[in-house]
């Protein structure tokens, strides 16, 4: 009770706050174990107990409770409660996109964990027990824990939970608001469950075969009996001392003249009676828990009990399923999605019906013929569905090769960069709940259209773009999701975050590149010297992407994540040393049996961040690494202080891989998520690629077509180049720079210089009217219509915002100043050739 503030009669704790790392409970309840009733249930107790239950002023249910959890020992009633949850608990289920009717894997996965089947099981016992609190004690990626409170410490009805039944007039009220992230609550608060309606059953069964064991006793043994001609009372105790043994052993020795006599109960009635009374309570219990007594025991035939089992399966678990589909919907995904894991609106929980799951020798005959018509059948699907081990391509049977033209066949591409990601510096892969599988769709698409693309000879710089763009939006999400925002418009965590966004736009288009290089080197068949045909040449190429589009994302989806927090650490921390002189830092792993040896010999030590020198040991320090470095304001001393070279040495003495890893650098003075050595490919010619693509070639309708669509430009006339000057919006940092925000919440100046070039001379006359334009810029930025990252002179990327209006549109240009992040270059209406303002990649 001490873990507990007091609050007027009740008790509670602070407010959880959102966080990507492993959030843990602030342990909202303790329940103090105390004396359960066991003796001898009847009726009347139950009767009373429920009457406590009803209570207006202080209702009591723990009697009630306790009074079931000793019933609750009964095989029968325990079989049936058994074949009612496993009614809905052996369906198979997933999470789908209700728009798209797409399956969420990720939220599949989530929810085919064990502490998932847990809850299953607890929202169902709510239907047979009645009100249950479930409370939730950890959120780590695929791991959530989660215990049940015991029904005899809540009285729901008042919102209680009673932590030491001992001391009621303490208690936690379970409906504040604080808790609303840790505790779930499920059923009606006065509902008592079906076991409340076969309480009577329950009881009388277990006294009647009480009775019945007792009848047993008594009756089962024969009465033996005796006559002796002797008087004597010693000779008679003999005798009765001998009968004694005989009861037991069967075998006696008694004086000459002794009569023995067995007398068996003449009471064959008390058979079908307690029998008869038993099975008629057994047979209530079945009808209110499984709708049929048919399923535990022999019916007459095959076909009743078919039918008995259809009414459990497509009526009551039918009925189960969905109050288990509302429960889940409507309160366990709005408390993940608190917990920062990735959950649309859209995204629904339910149970597959009959007609999803087909019967796998079904599947098969299905596969088998598609393969037969030359249909092309994902080889990774089939290994994973019919649990087959498929290793390399498929073997294709060809004429005698040619030994020259062999040495010209090309490698699998996934075989090139085999060890990119090494198991050795990847102990396990750690998948986080924010990962959508719907991007490797999206890729595995578009790698179909770019190679079918080339075998035609069309032009596929639109299908580029749009790999680049979709692989590269993927890892800004994570950046973003580990970074956070910029804390202001002028600050360094600023610029590291906009410079990391344009370095993962140079990777991801480093990776299309590898792709592009493998899908040519799979166009010609070597070994008859003529291009292969289409569908073996497609399997081929969507085989070389597999890695790159499902394994490979994910792994950099996570490094993304793990750079934008730690790099946001440093920088903020930095920051901190200097304005506050908060210096210290210590190394924390996350202390589970994934942690690597070499991080582990770094935990617990401290570091100066303002020391001089390199401090390349900052996290994360290999893929999946989970590593960090916080604050640290307790004693440092000579036994936890270490500095960044010797930590660096420790990393490299016990880890043979970490010096070749890449990751012997600090991304955030680095200020890049990936390193040149983690690009596939080289991209100096990429500029030039970019600058090519244009709208037509992603597909897009010219303005042309588009311009009636949208609203007419509204001016205000009244804004003057004399009086223009009144717009601009100082900072309070800095007066010569004004700050705007875009749709992705990035952070943005225009220089006082910068505006006063464009709201005088010839900017503000009738063709230009950039001074009355201005005002627009915080909507184009906030709403853009379209927004592309294209080439400028100095090969560095220009994000050029875009908004329609009935006649024209308008445009802002941005560049990056490596001093002060983000900036406004110019805008402008649409003067020049589309083709020249609409292209470069298409991020929006």
């Amino acid at each position: 009770m001490n873990a507990y503030k007091q609050h007027k009669n009740g008790l509670y704790l602070p407010k959880a706050k959102t966080s990507t790392r492993k959030k843990v409970n602030p342990k909202v309840v303790e329940i103090v174990e105390g004396f359960k009733d066991r003796s001898r249930k009847d009726i009347s107790k139950w009767r009373k107990a429920i009457q406590f239950t009803q209570l207006t002023d202080k209702p009591r249910f723990q009697d009630y409770h306790d009074l079931v959890d000793d019933l609750m020992t009964d095989g029968h009633l325990q079989s049936q409660i058994m074949m009612r949850l496993s009614a809905t608990l052996n369906t198979d289920f997933h999470v789908i996109n209700r728009k798209s009717g797409e399956e969420n894997e990720e939220l599949t996965f989530l929810f085919r964990q064990k502490w998932f089947f847990e809850f299953l099981e607890t929202a169902l016992m709510q239907i047979i027990r009645g009100f249950q609190l479930v409370e939730f004690t950890s959120f780590e990626g695929f791991k959530v824990g989660l215990n049940t409170i015991p029904q005899r410490h809540i009285i729901p009805t008042k919102s209680k939970i009673v932590p030491d039944l001992s001391v009621t007039d303490q208690y936690i009220n379970f409906d504040d608001p604080n808790f609303d992230a840790w505790l779930l609550k499920m059923g009606k608060r006065n509902n008592l469950g079906l076991i409340n309606n076969i309480i009577p059953a329950l009881i009388w069964k277990r006294n009647v075969e009480q009775s019945w064991a007792e009848f047993c006793e008594r009756f089962g043994i024969p009465l033996i009996t005796a006559t002796t001609p002797a008087r004597d009372n010693k000779t008679i105790d003999e005798v009765h001392d001998m009968l004694v043994g005989v009861g037991e052993a069967s075998v006696g020795t008694f004086p000459q003249g002794t009569d023995i006599k067995l007398h068996e109960a003449n009471r064959t009635d008390a058979f079908r009676v307690y029998k008869e009374f038993i099975q008629l309570n057994t047979d209530e219990i079945s009808k209110v828990l499984v709708g049929s007594t048919m399923l535990s025991d022999q019916g007459s035939n095959r076909s009743q009990t078919e039918v008995h089992e259809r009414s459990l399966n497509e009526k009551i678990a039918a009925s189960d399923k969905r109050s288990v589909m509302f429960m889940v919907n409507d309160q366990l995904l709005p408390l993940l999605r608190w917990h920062g894991y990735n959950i649309s609106d859209d995204d629904v929980f339910e149970f597959k019906t009959a007609e999803q799951e087909v019967e796998l020798s079904k599947l098969w005959e299905i596969t088998n013929g598609l393969l037969a018509q030359g249909f092309n059948v994902e080889q990774n699907w089939i290994s994973q569905t019919f649990n087959i081990p498929i290793e390399g391509e498929r073997v294709v049977k060809t004429p005698a090769q040619n030994p020259e033209k062999k040495k010209n066949k090309p490698s699998n591409l996934a075989q090139n960069f085999t060890d990119k990601y090494p198991v050795s510096c990847c102990p396990e892969h750690l998948p986080t709940a924010a990962w959508s599988n719907s991007t490797s769709k999206k890729l595995k698409q578009l790698t179909e259209q770019l190679a079918l693309g080339m075998l035609s000879q069309s032009d596929v710089k639109g299908i580029i773009g749009q790999l680049i763009v979709t692989e590269a939006l993927a890892l800004n999400k994570g950046l973003y999701n580990g970074f956070g925002l910029a804390d202001s418009y002028t600050g360094q965590d600023n610029l590291v975050l906009q410079m990391m966004e344009y370095n993962i736009f140079d990777f991801a288009a480093s990776k299309t590149e590898a792709r592009s290089y493998a899908v040519a080197q799979r166009l010609i068949d070597y070994e008859n010297g003529q291009l292969k045909n289409r569908s073996e040449f497609l399997q081929q190429c969507l085989q070389d992407n597999e890695m790159l589009n499902t394994n490979y994302l994910k792994t950099e989806y996570d490094t993304a994540i793990a750079t934008g927090q730690n790099s946001a650490a440093y920088v903020r921390q930095i920051k901190d040393a200097k304005e506050n002189g908060n210096k210290w830092v210590q190394y924390q792993t996350i202390g589970d049996d994934a942690v690597r040896s070499s991080h582990r010999a770094l935990d617990g030590k401290v570091f100066n961040i303002l020391e001089p020198g390199n401090k390349n040991i900052y996290p994360p320090n290999g893929y999946n690494c989970r590593c960090e470095l916080v604050p640290y304001t307790g004693q440092v001393n000579n036994v936890n202080q270490m500095t960044w070279d010797k930590a660096e040495g420790v990393l490299a003495n016990s880890d043979k891989n970490y010096v070749k890893s890449g990751f012997n650098i600090n991304r955030g003075d680095l200020k890049q998520v990936f390193t040149q050595k983690q690009f596939y490919r080289d991209i100096k010619g990429l500029p030039d690629k970019i600058n090519d693509m244009s709208f037509d070639q992603y597909g897009l309708k010219s303005f042309s077509e588009l311009k009636g669509k949208y609203p007419k430009l509204s001016l205000d006339d009244s804004i003057t180049a004399n009086n223009v000057k009144e717009l601009f919006k100082g900072l309070k940092e800095n007066d010569k720079l004004m700050g705007f925000d875009d749709y992705m919440g990035r952070k943005m100046t225009i220089s006082k210089k910068a505006f006063d070039k464009h709201t005088k001379g010839k900017y503000v006359n009738s063709n230009e009217r950039r001074h009355q334009l201005f005002p627009l810029l915080k909507t184009i930025l906030k709403k853009p219509d379209e927004v592309w990252y294209n080439s400028t002179v100095a090969n560095k990327y220009q994000s050029r915002y875009i908004k329609f209006f009935k006649d024209e549109y308008i445009v802002v240009d941005c560049y990056l100043d490596e001093k002060q992040g983000l900036k406004i270059k110019t805008w402008y209406q649409n003067k020049i050739d589309e083709k020249q303002l609409r292209k470069g990649l298409k991020v929006k």
